[in-house]
Order: C-alpha cells, then sequence, then structure tokens
C-alpha cells in the first residue's frame, strides 16, 4: 500500500513537472500586456509601455520584462519617469507551496529614474504618492509607530535569495525653482545567499556627480520575517567616499561660512560607521573632511539606547589640523527635545593662527602695540530647540577668566537673563587699532550713479523691538585706556524697544562714576538718553590716558543729562539736547598763566614764567540745544585772583568762542611780584577756533587799560601809557646830517618803551 501510494505520487508530480514545462510553450504572456498596460495606465494616469514579457514554471517560476517604460507627468519635462532595460525574477516552485519565497535571482539591469520639481514647486511624483488614512483609536507609541502592527502576508514566512542585483543604475534630480541638478550614475547593488538565518552581505556603490562612493553593510540574521522589527534588527555599515563635491547639494546646504571659500569649489571626505544591536543599541563613528579653502575634519562617536536618544562619548572639531574645540554630551530627539553638552576649546586659539583664516584681523590690529594673544574658553550648556541654558560658561582671555551664567528663550522673541562677572579684565588688547589707509577716492558711486559721496545710513534697530533681556555684570578691576576701573557694577534691561543700562557704577581715579542710560530702538533713527554723576576723581590721569594731555588738573564733580536722536556722531551731535554743571577743586591749567599775564601787563612784557594757572575752584554750568552748548557763569577762584566767563562750544563742528575775565584780588607776593597788594588788575581774553588749535588773544583796547591804571603801579610807566593812550606821545628825534657829527644813539623815550613792550605782551599771549 505504501509502495503504491508512493508510486502514485510521483506519477502525479511528474504530471505536474511535464505541465509546468510545457504551459510556457502553449500560452503566450505576450498576450496579456494590453490588459497589464491598461491596468498601470489606469493606477497611474501615464502612459506605459513594455517590450517583451518572458514567463517560465519550472524548474522555477520566473517572468522577465524587457524595456519598460513609464512616461513623465503631465506638464514635466518630455522624458521618462522611469526607464528599465530588463528585470528578471525568478523564484523556486516547490517552497512556494510550502509559503517560503526563496529567491533564485533578481536581475534589475539599466533602471534610470527623472525626478524633478517644477518652478512652482511641484513634483513629478506627487501624483504617484499618498497617505492611507490612520485606523481610528490607534495608539501611538514614544517612537511614533502605531501600536499595532500589520499581520504579515503567510507567503512571508520565510524568506531566501541565491542573488539579487541591481547594474548600471542611474538617477537623476532637477530643481527648476534653484536651477540645482543632482545626478546619481553607476549604481551597483549585489547581495548574495540571502538567508533569514545568519547575517546577509550587502555591497552598493555609485557615483554622486561623478565621484564615487561605497556602502558596505552586514545586515541580519533576519529571523522570522513575519515578526521582523526594524529597530531591533542587526546591522553593521559603513559608508565611504573620498572625494564628494558639494556644487550638486548647494541648495540643501546652510549658508556656506565666506572664510571657507566657495561651497561649489568644496570637496567632502566621508568614512562614516554605523552599528546597530539586537536590543536597539545603536553605535556611530565617523570621520568626516571638508577640503575647502580652510580645512575642517569632524570626528565623532556616539551612542543611541534607542532612536531619540544619543549620548555622545566625543566630538572634535579642527581647522587645518589644529584642534579648535570638543564636545561630549547627551541629546534627546523626542516629542520636546533637549540637550547637554560640555564643549571646550581644544587648544588656546592663538591670534596669530586665526588671522591666518580670516586676514581682516590683522587689518584691525595693524597698528595696536599690543594685541591679544590666545583666547580658551568652556561652557556646560543645556536646553531645547527654543532654549539654552549657559550653566557654567568660562572663557579665558590671554589667560584672565570671564565667568557667564544665565538662560535665552527664542520660543517666540528672545528672552535673555545672563550674568557675567571676572575679577581683572584688561580691554585694551581686544580694541581694534587698524593701521592708516589712504583716503576714499572722492567720487564714490553710489545706487551706479558716479560723482556721488557715499552718505552714511542710520542703523535700523527696529528689529529688536521685541527683545527682553535682564542682565547683571561685575568685573573687580578693569583695565581701560590706560585708566584702572575698579569695583564696576552694572545692569542692562529692555523690553518693549527700550534698552536701560541702570546704573553703571565704578571707581576711578580716586573717586566714583555713576551713569544711566536708555536706548529706544523702536523708533528709526534710535533715541538715546544719558546721565552722568561724577565725584571725586582726580581729572588729570582720565585725560592724560584718554586725550593724551595734561593740560587739566583737579579733583572733579559734574552731572549731566543728555539726550539725541541717531548714532553716528556727525547725526546726533547735531541732535543733542541737555544741560549739566562741573566743580573742579584744587587744580591747575596748563598753557595759560593768568597771574603772569597780570604781571606782564605791569612790567610789560618782562620776568615771564611758565604757562600755568593754579586755582582752588573751577565751575559752571551749560545747557546744550542742537549740539551747541551754551555756557554763562565759569567761574574761577585762587588766592590771588578771581575769573569770569561765558561762551559757547559747537560740537558739531568742533569750535568754540569763550570770554573769560580774571581779576586780580590779593598779594602777588612768591609769584615773583614784590608788591604786597595789587588789587583789581584784569585783562579780558577770548579763546576761539577748532578745539585741536584755539586762537588765545587779549582783549586790550584803551578802555581795558583805563579800567585798570590805578591797578598799575609805576610813574614813568602811568605817564607812558597815558602818553601812549592819548596819543601825545614826544616825537621821534630826528637822525643827524651827514655834515653834523656822528651823535649816540639816543636812549628810547619812556613811551617808545611802553609801546614795543606792549606790542611785546600781545604776541606772547
Amino acid at each position: 500500500m505504501v509502495k503504491r501510494t508512493i508510486k502514485y505520487s510521483l506519477a502525479v508530480l511528474a504530471l505536474i513537472m511535464v505541465l509546468l514545462l510545457a504551459v510556457p510553450f502553449f500560452i503566450d504572456v505576450n498576450d496579456y500586456k494590453p490588459q497589464i498596460t491598461k491596468a498601470v495606465e489606469d493606477a497611474t494616469g501615464r502612459t506605459f509601455q513594455v517590450g517583451e514579457i518572458k514567463a517560465s514554471l519550472f524548474p522555477w517560476v520566473g517572468v522577465r520584462l524587457d524595456n519598460v517604460r513609464l512616461a513623465n507627468r503631465t506638464g514635466f519635462s518630455d522624458r521618462d519617469f522611469l526607464k528599465v532595460e530588463s528585470l528578471n525574477v525568478q523564484l523556486d516552485l516547490l517552497p512556494l507551496f510550502s509559503k517560503q519565497i526563496e529567491v533564485k535571482h533578481f536581475t534589475l539591469d539599466t533602471p534610470q529614474l527623472f525626478l524633478e520639481r517644477n518652478a512652482e514647486g511641484a513634483g513629478n511624483w506627487e501624483d504617484l504618492t499618498g497617505t492611507a488614512p490612520s485606523s481610528t483609536g490607534t495608539a501611538v507609541t514614544e517612537a511614533g509607530r502605531t501600536g499595532t502592527k500589520p499581520a504579515a502576508s503567510p507567503a512571508l514566512a520565510a524568506f531566501n535569495a541565491e542573488s539579487m542585483q541591481l547594474s548600471h543604475g542611474h538617477l537623476i534630480w532637477m530643481d527648476h525653482a534653484t536651477g540645482e541638478q543632482l545626478e546619481l550614475s553607476d549604481l551597483q547593488l549585489d547581495i548574495n545567499d540571502v538567508q533569514v538565518n545568519r547575517p546577509v552581505e550587502v555591497k552598493a556603490s555609485g557615483r554622486v556627480s561623478g565621484e564615487p562612493i561605497t556602502v558596505e553593510a552586514r545586515v541580519g540574521p533576519l529571523g522570522d520575517i513575519s515578526r521582523l522589527d526594524i529597530d531591533r534588527l542587526p546591522i553593521q555599515a559603513e559608508l565611504k567616499s573620498s572625494s564628494l563635491g558639494l556644487k550638486p547639494f548647494i541648495s540643501w546646504l546652510p549658508e556656506f561660512p565666506g572664510f571657507l571659500g566657495e561651497a561649489a569649489d568644496a570637496r567632502l571626505r566621508l568614512d562614516l560607521k554605523l552599528e546597530q544591536r539586537p536590543d536597539g543599541m545603536r553605535l556611530s563613528t565617523g570621520e568626516m573632511g571638508l577640503m575647502a579653502k580652510v580645512a575642517v575634519d569632524v570626528k565623532w562617536k556616539a551612542e543611541m539606547a534607542s532612536a531619540r536618544r544619543i549620548e555622545l562619548k566625543n566630538f572634535e572639531l579642527s581647522l587645518n589640523s589644529r584642534p579648535l574645540l570638543s564636545a561630549h554630551g547627551e541629546v534627546n530627539l523626542g516629542n520636546k527635545p533637549d540637550y547637554q553638552l560640555r564643549v571646550k576649546s581644544g587648544e588656546p586659539v592663538e591670534r596669530a593662527w586665526l588671522a591666518s583664516l580670516l586676514p581682516e584681523l590683522n587689518e584691525m590690529y595693524a597698528a595696536h602695540p599690543s594685541p591679544w594673544k590666545q583666547l580658551k574658553f568652556g561652557a556646560l550648556l543645556a536646553g531645547s530647540g527654543s532654549r539654552v541654558e549657559l550653566r557654567d560658561v568660562q572663557v579665558m582671555p590671554d589667560g584672565e577668566l570671564i565667568q557667564l551664567s544665565g538662560v535665552a528663550s527664542f520660543e517666540n522673541d528672545p528672552d535673555i537673563r545672563l550674568r557675567i562677572t571676572s575679577r581683572e579684565l584688561h580691554i585694551d588688547p581686544w580694541l581694534p587699532q587698524p593701521g592708516a589707509k589712504q583716503e576714499a577716492v572722492k567720487s564714490d558711486v553710489v545706487d551706479g550713479q558716479a560723482g556721488e559721496a557715499v552718505v552714511p545710513q542710520e542703523p535700523d534697530l527696529r528689529g529688536f523691538k521685541g527683545w527682553k533681556i535682564s542682565s547683571q555684570f561685575q568685573v573687580e578691576k578693569m583695565h581701560l585706556r590706560g585708566l584702572e576701573l575698579d569695583h564696576m557694577r552694572g545692569s542692562l534691561d529692555a523690553g518693549r524697544g527700550l534698552f536701560r543700562l541702570d546704573p553703571l557704577r565704578f571707581d576711578l581715579a580716586g573717586g566714583q562714576v555713576s551713569e544711566t542710560a536708555t536706548l529706544n530702538v523702536a523708533r528709526y533713527p534710535v533715541e538715546w538718553s544719558e546721565s552722568v554723576h561724577i565725584t571725586g576723581v582726580r581729572i588729570g590721569p582720565v585725560l592724560k590716558a584718554l586725550a593724551g594731555t595734561d593740560m587739566l588738573n583737579g579733583t572733579l564733580q559734574m552731572d549731566t543729562n543728555l539726550k539725541a536722536t541717531g548714532l553716528l556722531p556727525e547725526n546726533s551731535m547735531k541732535r543733542l539736547n541737555g544741560k549739566g554743571s562741573l566743580l573742579l577743586r584744587d587744580g591747575s591749567v596748563k598753557g595759560f598763566d593768568i597771574v603772569g599775564t597780570l604781571q606782564l601787563l605791569r612790567s610789560l612784557g618782562e620776568n615771564r614764567g611758565p604757562k600755568k594757572t593754579d586755582f582752588a575752584q573751577l565751575s559752571g554750568s551749560f545747557s546744550v540745544s542742537n549740539g551747541v552748548a551754551k555756557n554763562d557763569d565759569l567761574f574761577m577762584a585762587s588766592p590771588l585772583f578771581r575769573l569770569t566767563g561765558n561762551g559757547i562750544v559747537n560740537l558739531p563742528n568742533g569750535t568754540m568762542d569763550y570770554h573769560v575775565k580774571p581779576r586780580l584780588v590779593g598779594t602777588l607776593t612768591g609769584q615773583g611780584d614784590t608788591v604786597t597788594v595789587r588789587k583789581g588788575l584784569s585783562v579780558p581774553i577770548r579763546i576761539k577756533g577748532p578745539f585741536a588749535s584755539p586762537k588765545v588773544t587779549p582783549e586790550i583796547d584803551p578802555a581795558t587799560l583805563i579800567e585798570n591804571i590805578e591797578a598799575i603801579r609805576g610813574g614813568n610807566v602811568l605817564k607812558g601809557l597815558e602818553k601812549v593812550i592819548t596819543g601825545k606821545a614826544e616825537e621821534k628825534p630826528q637822525p643827524a646830517t651827514p655834515s653834523e657829527p656822528q651823535q649816540q644813539p639816543q636812549k628810547a623815550t619812556p613811551e617808545q618803551e611802553i609801546k614795543k613792550r606792549l606790542e611785546g605782551l600781545i604776541r606772547g599771549l
């Protein structure tokens, strides 16, 4: 009975095999091409063509399609969307009866895919894609996948393949909106001996715009395909490219930094490794090098415990083979991304090295006697996609330490809260001092028209109107322009377009300075105001450091309250308004010897001393209207004299016009005068001209001399002055005739001597 069953079974099997071999000879599958073509065209709305179709049923189930073409979408380029030279699939027959798929061979020869986007932004593939509606009430897991998986087809209970190949593939991407084009050519894919119970070797290669790129991978084992979980599929893959041009990717890249050169000329070197383990852990290591005007190298090592969480073990960035910075930390890519990273400089950033990358630095510090040398930094950063927390930022310019902490939110308008501290800080090395430049040609070009000078434009800061800022800063000792500012404290706040410095305080030259200021960026041009209160500051060292002059000394007390429109000096000076007052005690003025001037008036040019005036008090108040400061109560006092004055200072023009009037009120003893009392003597002086070189002239006229006549002692002098003023000076002696004996030169008369010395006095001043 058993033998008979086996016999009949073999007979039936033999009959089936004969039928499978015979069917393709009696049935021409090409007869079904019209039905196949119509079905594809109805589904896609595009013209579909297929050449010859060949089929076989034994020893494998196979089908071969030649010259397959799918037309492009209507309204796009006149070329095929998809073109395949041949598609050949061969399946083992017997495993199909056990619901197993065993691919003998799968070959896709010379496939060509053309993707394009038109000028309106529409793609030629969009009519072929669609999104299936999701089932109501389906739960979504944390990873973003649905909670229920579709049941696998029974035919996919097992899957094996002897070989799968794609050869001579070609893909073209064209964007008519940007003019960019990307071409992938010579695409090769080889997968051999696919088994679900052991790893599968995958090799792929191709060319991106002519440059080679390769991928090698080891995938699996796949296990039961019906239970396949891509997130836990074991994978080891490596992507390599020795020189990948960036020109085709320009439209996808962020703005290319200028110091790197042109993106179209840059190339990329890649060596990326990825490993995925059965427990879902992913490891990524790699190197990436940008070959451009400046060589940029990046190395990293990262672990991903899940698809949403990255632990950055190490990240290194180098420029021209010099380590610039490194980082490590964690990044969460969930629904609410966040991160925590520790960043620090690799090596101190030296100015000389940085200038080799940014030549502008050489110009900025060309005339600086001692510019900064190096910079180091380190930071602990945390936050999310719209928030940055500065938990511990340390910046070390030339070895000094600046510490920053705070938070910045960018979810809506920027909201910044910051605290800055430092023990000692030298600012001068960081202030640019460019070298002298040749004067610009006067016939600059503006809006394409030659001969018109370039007019500087006020900066438009209205984009900062919505910013919110709350910051505090303190520096125990700051060195600036040769000055030492101690115990500096300040706060800067902003809101609704108003930036407020309120207050800034520091100790300076034995005194204190307090300043408040506002900047209204909601208006164009901006409006600003400033109030300064100074007490007990020795003005001499300050002027020496800031202006290079020791003309004025004393202890200063000053209050100002000013406001203006515009930030450009030439504009803001014309719109400057406000008022102020100053008081200078126990000081001196170099270049003006008021007491000596009064002595000269008495001695008419004799006994000149150094040009310097000591005073016990110098005070005055002023008002400013559209850049012109007016003072009506200038007052200077010393044990010997009093000085009053008034005048104006034109800030936009850089000129001044002052009238001052000193008057003796005490003795000149100790000043080189033997007369014990010399009260009431005064000499009006006018100071007029540009700030750099004002002209000082005494305002001496007959009325002035008459006013001071009683204060000048000496009979001959008074007599001579009287004759000079009234015009009754004696006539000059006539020269001797040749026939007469030559006489000795006569001594100048008192009147002539007075006139001569008075002229010298005026010139001397």
